[in-house]
């Protein structure tokens, strides 16, 4: 266990004040699926994805705000 990251998203927590995100990051660590190796969860078309951005981002290739909300988007509908 990392405490320095613990320790970093307590200062987070304190440091919100918008009720929403603290409701979904709530949700998100109360979940039974947190923790679970979300690779797994995957269909192949979002792990290739998934390869293809990491790729890019390696070989210096940035993503720009529009394609990335167009690519959530399109994740979202499934």
């Amino acid at each position: 266990m990392n405490p320095e990251l613990k320790q970093r998203l307590h200062q987070l927590v304190d440091n919100c004040n918008d009720e929403f995100l603290l409701e979904e990051a709530k949700a998100v660590l109360e979940s039974e699926q947190s923790g679970k190796e979300f690779w797994n969860e995957l269909d192949e078309e979002d792990k290739d994805l998934f390869i293809e951005t990491e790729e890019e981002h390696e070989q210096g290739h940035s993503i720009t705000h529009n394609r990335l909300m167009h690519q959530f988007g399109e994740w979202k509908k499934k």
